[in-house]
């Protein structure tokens, strides 16, 4: 009786080690990575030197601004559900809040690619000290993304993860992004 139950224990302790080790695999196997997020456009034609627009006095300028967003998911077993994103620009000179707008909610499936736009208007003081501070040169504007992102694995999603991506684009003399290069949010 004593081998006997001494067998037992062994298979117990060996089935246990067994199962958590497939469970720490399949966890590893299909663990989903967040989404890589950039700015691949910015354009306000109230800083478009280039034309007599920038010229005018203030209350004639137009203040919209659009930024284009491109979302990445690079999961291979996993899709995104995006609860919303909030897009907010910022003037880096003064760290003043130029302006902001809401994308709605989406589902992006597994190794998939959104281009999203956010069109707003520049207001309040951070508006206006990108007009009272800016030069003649570039101007480097903060972009904030926060988001609430949930993963489809495997047929079920998982609990709600909070994201703030962040990253600066210099807005040239023409009133688009310098470069013309995307610039990826961290």
């Amino acid at each position: 009786m004593g081998d006997s139950h001494c067998i037992c224990c062994c298979r117990c302790i060996s089935f246990v080690i067994l199962l958590g080790l497939t469970t720490l695999f399949s966890w590893l196997a299909v663990r989903p990575n967040g989404p890589t997020i950039s700015v691949t456009a910015i354009y306000m034609p109230a800083l478009n030197r280039t034309s007599g627009e920038y010229r005018r006095n203030a209350t004639a300028r137009n203040n919209t601004i659009a930024v284009d967003i491109r979302l990445v998911n690079p999961n291979k077993d996993s899709g995104i559900h995006y609860d919303g994103l909030n897009v907010s620009l910022y003037f880096k000179d003064s760290g003043k809040l130029v302006g902001g707008a809401p994308i709605p909610a989406f589902y992006q499936g597994k190794q998939k690619k959104a281009q999203k736009q956010a069109a707003f208007n520049g207001t309040g003081e951070g508006w206006e000290a990108v007009f009272r501070e800016g030069s003649n040169g570039t101007l480097v504007f903060r972009v904030v993304l926060g988001t609430l992102v949930r993963y489809k694995v495997v047929g079920w999603n998982t609990g709600r993860h909070s994201g703030e991506y962040v990253g600066e684009v210099p807005v040239g003399v023409d009133g688009a992004n310098e470069g013309k290069q995307a610039t990826k949010l961290k």
